[in-house]
């Protein structure tokens, strides 16, 4: 289940705020539908212009979703009375919600009528106030905003660690997450998976192979043999994906396949008095993509999860090494404190080629045959493998997809060539 689409409505752009009654799922404007068209709820990708900012500034983008009762306001005077009524749903953006937070409504009404140029003796400034005390003072809760496209924060390799502790106390946390990750139950699993699970870093020469590759990647069942480990959380420097939105994954065992979950990394343009506030409700991952992923799911390079199929096929394949990053003594005296064992971080990157053809030469190996001149991929097969007394016997086996092709070659692609373990920054296994 995607967790990141938009929906906006495909007649004036507006991102629309989603609704739940039982098992159906209504879209409303935003702040009011009082004189307005029936919403056309559509992906926003197929809208030119999206209007997706916070309902209260309209300046910032939105991170969370407040939940209130149905406000009504009166205006009276004038010819006639009018009455507004506004939305049980108010998308707010940090700032604004540092000041929900902290019940403060004159400062939410101060940043508002800053933004829409309003002075305090303005008649609309005192209709601003009377709803921001009632959305502070009548607020329900609130529920983490996965659908806004965020600049991505870089994730260095010193960070995992803390990155997997925030987003296990976001699973713990107050905060309500889109459904299907709302259960408690859900989400108290997986974060206690999480709390034990190995975390692994891809370096920078890896993940940009596995982006490129990703697309072209062929049909791969997905196996307990594909699985670098039983449970796990995997993170990149970078995103990738045909969006590049992809920061990180994490996979737990379930009966019959595996719980996977893919984030987006955030923070990457939020002011820094806003950050403390951010890392602390937050972290640095959102979910964006959820599904129970049942043992023999054929995925390809276009699903969702194929940047991490893809990167569980190369690793697979010993395509790439998993060496132990050494955690800092600060970091293991945070864990001991709390009772926990070391963290066992892991960092990932391409093996070099095992010998350079002018080594190969020089060792006299006979390069006479034509070798081929690239590596590719081979689709997943079947094999008749050979075993028993003189190999006699043969047996099925499922053959994953894979890279062929000599070690010391580049890769080749639909639109580029990749040369592997070409460099390797100094101290890669270790947390700094």
């Amino acid at each position: 289940m995607n967790l990141g689409t938009l929906i906006a409505c495909a007649t004036c752009g507006y991102a629309l705020t989603e609704h739940h009654d039982a098992d159906q799922v209504v879209y409303r404007h935003p702040v009011s539908e009082t004189d307005r068209h029936r919403p056309v709820p559509v992906p926003a990708d197929l809208v030119g212009d999206v209007y997706d900012r916070c309902h209260i500034c309209s300046a910032a983008r939105p991170v969370w979703v407040y939940r209130t009762a149905e406000l009504e306001a009166h205006g009276i005077g004038g010819s006639r009375e009018v009455i507004q009524t506004y939305n049980t749903r108010w998308h707010v953006c940090l700032r604004c919600a540092h000041h929900i937070e902290a019940d403060n409504p004159d400062a939410l009404t101060a940043a508002s009528a800053a933004v829409m140029g309003w002075q305090p003796t303005d008649p609309r400034h005192a209709l601003l106030a009377m709803v921001h005390r009632a959305i502070i003072y009548a607020r329900e809760g609130r529920t983490l905003l996965t659908t806004t496209t965020w600049p991505p924060a870089t994730i260095q390799l010193g960070m995992v660690p803390k990155i997997r502790d925030r987003l296990t106390g976001l699973l713990r946390g107050p905060a309500d997450l889109p459904e299907p990750l709302r259960a408690p139950a859900t989400r108290n699993a997986l974060a206690e998976n999480l709390d034990r699970a190995p975390l692994y870093w891809i370096d920078h020469e890896f993940t940009e192979l596995i982006n490129e590759v990703t697309p072209d990647q062929p049909p791969a069942p997905v196996t307990e043999r594909l699985t670098p480990t039983p449970s796990g959380l995997v993170a990149w420097p970078q995103p990738l994906g045909q969006r590049r939105q992809v920061a990180a994954a994490s996979w737990t065992p379930q009966p019959g396949g595996w719980h996977v979950l893919c984030y987006r990394s955030i923070g990457g343009d939020v002011p820094e008095d806003l950050m403390p506030s951010l890392r602390h409700d937050i972290g640095w991952l959102i979910p964006i993509h959820t599904e129970h992923l049942t043992t023999g799911t054929v995925v390809d390079g276009t699903h969702p999860l194929g940047p991490l199929i893809t990167t569980w096929l190369l690793m697979n394949q010993q395509m790439a090494e998993a060496a132990t990053a050494t955690v800092p003594k600060p970091v293991r005296r945070a864990y001991q404190r709390q009772q926990r064992p070391a963290p066992d971080v892991r960092v990932v990157r391409i093996k070099p080629p095992a010998a350079r053809p002018a080594e190969s030469a020089a060792a006299g190996v006979d390069r006479s045959r034509t070798r081929p001149e690239y590596r590719y991929w081979v689709s997943g097969h079947e094999r008749n493998q050979a075993y028993g007394p003189g190999r006699r016997l043969r047996k099925k086996i499922s053959i994953e997809p894979f890279l062929k092709g000599p070690e010391d070659k580049p890769i080749k692609l639909s639109t580029t060539v990749r040369v592997l373990g070409t460099r390797q920054p100094p101290g890669a296994e270790d947390l700094k």
